[in-house]
């Protein structure tokens, strides 16, 4: 599905997304600071008991917006330049809440998402005996004097009864996360909460997966999870460091804005969806 204007976007997409990342960035430094600011906010009101967790889900939410946002300017943009010159132009407003919508739909569909796998996880942890692990779990703890080779024991009793559901949560944590990107590009082209919320569930749909084999896409994801590995472990220390919370800020807009751009290119590779 040809949605980009500007021909770098396919022709070298990571070290493309990487210049349009710090063009989003620096195209308004005001805007930059305004948002940078509302998410500091959120993450800071994340603290506090109770209302913690409503900031969290409106962070998250805030994320996805800022994704739309700047993927829908990419998409309009025949060049580098004319991508600056609208995010130069734009209003932090528009930025933060232009979207919210579909990013909430989005969000909520995720959510959904993830709950079923968790249901899925749970029946094949009943179905392969796992919650016999509770029951030796329990009888261990009443071992006081237990010797090493009976906690060894233990171990691997608790480890084979689990190890089917570990295996399947593997296996799909790593399949998704691989074809993340293109059902978010997908995603990110949705505009109602309904379509946005619909666009989770691609990561079923067998037309997707069979796009997702392709060897620039492979390359292309490939790049793009070394990235957010680095840029991961630069944001936890950061988040870790109560004083780096703001540089913690600048990273995950970065990692945001860079990641919807590239998965609007993967997205933009695939002829057939």
């Amino acid at each position: 599905m040809k949605i980009l204007k500007d021909p770098a976007l396919s022709g070298n997409p990571i070290r493309t997304a990487i210049a349009y990342t710090w063009a989003a960035l620096s195209g308004s430094w005001k805007n930059t600071s305004i948002v940078a600011a509302i998410l500091l906010l959120l993450i800071l009101l994340e603290f506090i008991p109770l209302i913690g967790w409503i900031a969290s889900i409106f962070q998250s939410i805030v994320v996805y917006a800022l994704a739309y946002y700047v993927a829908d300017r990419a998409k309009g943009a025949p060049a580098l330049e004319n991508f600056k010159r609208a995010m130069a132009q734009s209003d932090a407003k528009e930025m933060l809440f232009g979207f919210l919508s579909p990013a909430a739909g989005y969000y909520t569909g995720f959510i959904v998402f993830s709950l079923i796998l968790a249901l899925v996880s749970a029946l094949i942890f009943w179905l392969t005996g796992g919650t016999e692990a509770f029951t030796l779990i329990e009888e261990h703890a009443n071992m006081a004097n237990a010797t090493p080779e009976q906690t060894y024991q233990f171990y691997i009793q608790v480890l084979g009864l689990s190890s089917p559901t570990l295996v399947f949560i593997l296996i799909t944590s790593l399949f998704f996360s691989y074809l993340w990107p293109l059902v978010y590009g997908y995603a990110l082209c949705q505009r109602t909460f309904g379509d946005a919320f619909n666009a989770v569930f691609m990561f079923f749909s067998p037309t997707f997966w069979k796009a997702a084999f392709s060897v620039d896409y492979f390359v292309t994801v490939s790049l793009w999870m070394l990235v957010v590995l680095g840029m991961g472990i630069l944001m936890g220390f950061a988040l870790a460091t109560f004083i780096l919370i703001p540089v913690a800020v600048l990273l995950i807009l970065w990692l945001t804005y860079f990641t919807a751009i590239v998965s609007i290119e993967t997205y933009d590779m695939q002829e057939n969806i």
